[in-house]
C-alpha cells in the first residue's frame, strides 16, 4: 500500500545523494513510497520497474545499476529471505518520520555473520580520519 512521504528540504544537499546518478536519486525517493514503517519493501527489479516506473520500457533493464547504486552508496541494503528478495532502507528514521508505525511483515535484514577468528583489521592499514562525514550508515546495522 502506498504511504504519504516527505522529502526534507537538505536531501539534495547530502553528499552522498548527490554522488548518485540522477536516475537513482529518484529511485530512492520512490522507494519510500513502497516502504513499510520499517523502511522495508519487496527487491524484484522486475516489480520495482514495473510499479514505479509504469511508463518507462527501459526501466526494467536498467532497475538493478540503480539499484547497485544505492547499495554502493549505502543507501540500501539488497537481501535474500525466504526465497524472495527485499530491500531495507539505511538510516530510514532520519529520512522518515513514522507517527503511528506498524509492525513490518517482512524479513528483517539479518547481516552475514562474521567469524571471530577473522581479524577486523590489519594494525598496519591506514584508515581515512573522515569516515564519519562520508556516510550517515551505522555500522551496527551489519554487526
Amino acid at each position: 500500500m502506498a504511504r504519504i512521504r516527505t522529502i526534507k528540504p537538505e536531501f539534495p544537499l547530502s553528499e552522498t545523494i548527490g554522488r548518485l546518478p540522477r536516475d537513482a536519486r529518484l529511485l530512492f525517493i520512490q522507494l519510500w513510497t513502497l516502504s513499510d514503517d520499517e523502511g522495508r519493501l519487496r527487491g524484484n527489479s522486475r516489480l520495482l520497474a514495473n510499479t514505479l516506473y509504469t511508463y518507462d520500457d527501459d526501466a526494467i533493464a536498467l532497475m538493478d545499476g540503480w539499484i547497485g547504486d544505492l547499495v554502493r552508496e549505502k543507501c540500501i541494503v539488497r537481501y535474500q529471505a525466504e526465497g524472495n528478495t527485499y530491500i531495507q532502507i539505511l538510516n530510514w528514521s532520519k529520512h522518515q518520520k513514522i507517527d503511528k508505525p506498524g509492525k513490518s511483515r517482512l524479513p528483517e535484514f539479518a547481516a552475514p555473520s562474521r567469524d571471530s577468528s577473522e581479524p577486523i583489521a590489519n594494525p598496519r592499514d591506514t584508515v581515512a580520519i573522515d569516515l564519519v562525514s562520508r556516510t550517515e550508515v551505522s555500522l551496527s546495522q551489519y554487526l
